[in-house]
């Protein structure tokens, strides 16, 4: 493990919003309670939303079963309204209300920002530590070169995917010239830079035939970069898109009647394939860890029980299965130590913590903090059994996360 003394900021508290997602606690067995710091206002507010949503749902499935020692989760949801500097303060306000559990992962700018505070703020104050759980930023560095012992991720990085991206690519000789288009941050420009090299190893014939990056968010006519895409020859469309900037561009595609496939990270956020509707038919895929229409083992029934009961709550599809894995290898770290207060001996049960999940097997890396487990490769399609919001995901399963 590499451990780094990055630097963090110091904030004052502001005022936030508390959800409980358990029921009212005698004074003897307080909740244990998770800081769910996160976006929940501003243009990306709706995803933040639905994360809450699964967390709450996470944190219900273990108090149904009586909790962790007795004690019921907690979820206090911290908004953090896109912002590094309010997320960290938000931190600060949740080590003031003595809280020993952090999950965020709506943002890698985000991520970084709270592990350099976290890491300040547990070498300078040993009684009062902090774990922090991040169920899916996408920058590897995360778990790499900043990697730290106060901080888990649970959803497969963007490097690890682009290696299964590229495992798909080599299996299908019918991808022969890929165009590369993607929003201009660090996320899209790893994508486009780690495409060319693990793709390029895994099938040298394949061309790049352009490479592409437009304004995050801003873009209302995608039209000018679909005639380049149809102008290259493309055959398959590689994107980090997501939101708005994927279903506008799926559609722009649609209608100039570019035939070619898109492979996506986000093809499957909420709300994303109601808003690419018919012009995603067939063509769209994505990465992910889960969906509903892929048996895992002997599992099935339990998975389509998990799918039911969510969109049955919340009316949405259950998507991030990885915020169902953290809570409950939290809850069997915290179970093991006996107590919620010594997070080193939590955080060391955390590590290489093998679960039999019911999305697969999982495994927390001891060296970097970092779970692997299956990926999926899906296409967007209709006549399966679950849908995606009229629309449904059919797919096969990938080769679990690959070490990097």
């Amino acid at each position: 493990m590499k451990f780094l003394r990055a630097l963090g900021a110091s904030a004052v508290w502001a005022a936030c919003a508390f959800t409980a997602s358990a029921q009212s606690q005698s004074p003897a067995q307080p909740p244990i309670r998770i800081a769910h710091i996160d976006t929940f206002s501003g243009p990306t507010a709706s995803t933040g939303v639905t994360v809450s949503k699964t967390l709450l749902y996470a944190a219900d499935l273990i108090n149904q079963r009586g909790g962790v020692l007795g004690r019921k989760l907690e979820v206090v949801q911290l908004d953090n309204a896109g912002d590094p500097a309010k997320a960290v303060s938000m931190l600060n306000g949740a080590i003031d209300q003595k809280i020993n559990f952090v999950v965020q992962a709506g943002n890698s700018g985000i991520a970084a920002a709270l592990l350099g505070a976290v890491d300040k703020h547990n070498e300078r104050n040993p009684s009062s530590r902090v774990l922090y759980l991040n169920y899916g930023s996408a920058l590897p560095e995360l778990t790499g070169e900043k990697c730290s012992f106060w901080m888990f991720r649970f959803e497969a990085h963007q490097l690890m995917k682009m290696h299964a991206i590229a495992d798909y690519v080599k299996k299908n000789p019918q991808i022969k010239k890929i165009y590369l288009i993607n929003q201009d941050y660090a996320f899209g420009r790893e994508v486009s830079a780690d495409a060319r090299e693990i793709i390029g190893k895994a099938r040298p014939d394949v061309q790049f035939v352009g490479d592409d990056f437009h304004p995050f968010g801003k873009v209302k006519d995608f039209s000018p970069y679909i005639l380049k895409i149809k102008q290259s020859g493309a055959d398959t469309v590689l994107t980090g898109n997501w939101g708005n900037d994927l279903s506008l561009l799926v559609r722009a595609s649609k209608e100039a009647g570019l035939p070619a496939r898109y492979i996506t990270y986000y093809g499957g956020l909420f709300g994303v394939p109601t808003s690419i509707g018919p012009a995603g038919e067939n063509t769209v895929f994505q990465i992910s860890s889960w969906h509903p229409n892929v048996p895992v083992e002997d599992k099935q029934p339990e998975l389509e029980k998990y799918q039911r009961d969510f969109k049955a709550k919340f009316g949405e599809d259950l998507y991030y299965t990885s915020i169902v894995v953290q809570t409950e290898m939290l809850a069997r770290a915290i179970q093991k130590v006996g107590n919620t207060s010594d997070l080193v001996k939590i955080a060391l049960a955390l590590e290489g913590m093998e679960y039999d999940s019911p999305f697969g097997k999982i495994q927390m890396r001891k060296d970097d903090h970092q779970a692997t487990h299956p990926l999926y490769i899906n296409q967007l399609v209709k006549g399966v059994k679950y849908d995606a919001e009229g629309w449904a995901w059919a797919g096969r399963r990938w080769p679990r996360c690959p070490v990097p």
